[in-house]
């Protein structure tokens, strides 16, 4: 165990004397100063200044010098200076004792799960501008195709339900409806998702008549873009900003989605709550 002297017989110590303590021994031991060292004369004691020395060899700061620093403070606060103790004085003794510590500093910033609050369900007729109807085929495929009389049974109806950003102030769809689109007398739901190199749009079986607080469920909320000059209605995936539900020009073919829209695919619709 080691030998921890008492303050009192540190500070008892003179000024022109180090005290050490010896690796096996317990006892202190006084290493004299060398003439140079010693005083000038005609030096008055209010000018000698405090001299800590460090032992050279061992690369890792020990308990000896933390000691030696105790001490050599508490003489310097108790005589008189010429100037007040400040936090340099003190700085350049702890420079001495402890290892300096690096620091990083990373810019990053977290971004929290949206938050959709869920607040009603209504149910419309849905086509696209070219008059084709969708319909569901197995064994959960969405086709878009023209239909005419009897055939006409065959259509779905969406079941969109209706959320409100918790906080909307700035946000990027401020201005937009996020809904969830199922189909009417399923608990079918459509969701985009990332197959491959791109999304991909698909049915889920799921019930999502509630709030969504989590990324995981993003897939399955569009914001509806209403143009109220034309009546018609857009779909913009909100886990794939840019990505718009289209349909082919070609008839059966499956709804998708797609990044141009306008150009080839359409992806404009008419809703209907008749």
């Amino acid at each position: 165990m080691a030998f921890v002297p008492d303050l009192d017989t540190l500070e008892s110590s003179s000024l022109n004397e180090e005290t050490f303590y010896g690796l096996d021994c317990p006892c202190l031991q006084k290493k004299p100063r060398l003439s140079s060292d010693l005083q000038p004369s005609g030096q008055s004691p209010a000018e000698v200044g405090v001299q800590v020395t460090l032992a050279e060899g061992h690369p890792t700061k020990t308990f000896r010098q933390a000691a030696i620093l105790v001490v050599a403070v508490t003489k310097l606060l108790k005589r008189p200076s010429h100037h007040d103790f400040s936090d340099s004085d003190l700085g350049s003794f702890l420079d001495a004792v402890f290892e300096p510590v690096a620091f990083q500093r990373f810019d990053s910033s977290y971004a929290g799960a949206p938050v959709y609050r869920y607040i009603r369900s209504q149910s419309f007729d849905i086509h696209d501008i070219d008059h084709k109807c969708f319909t569901l085929e197995s064994p959960t495929q969405l086709v878009a195709l023209h239909l005419q009389g009897p055939s006409a049974n065959r259509k779905v109806k969406l079941n969109i339900a209706l959320y409100r950003p918790k906080s909307s102030k700035g946000s990027a769809g401020a201005m937009q409806t996020p809904v969830a689109l199922g189909i009417k007398g399923y608990k079918l739901y459509m969701s985009c998702v990332m197959n491959g190199a791109k999304p991909t749009l698909q049915l889920e079986e799921a019930d999502i008549s509630r709030d969504i607080d989590s990324f995981e469920l993003t897939r399955f909320i569009f914001y509806r873009l209403d143009s109220l000059a034309e009546h018609t209605t857009r779909f913009e995936s909100a886990a794939f900003p840019g990505w718009f539900i289209c349909t082919s020009p070609q008839p059966r073919q499956p709804v998708g989605i797609t990044n141009q829209p306008g150009e080839v695919n359409i992806t404009t619709y008419y809703l209907s709550s008749r």
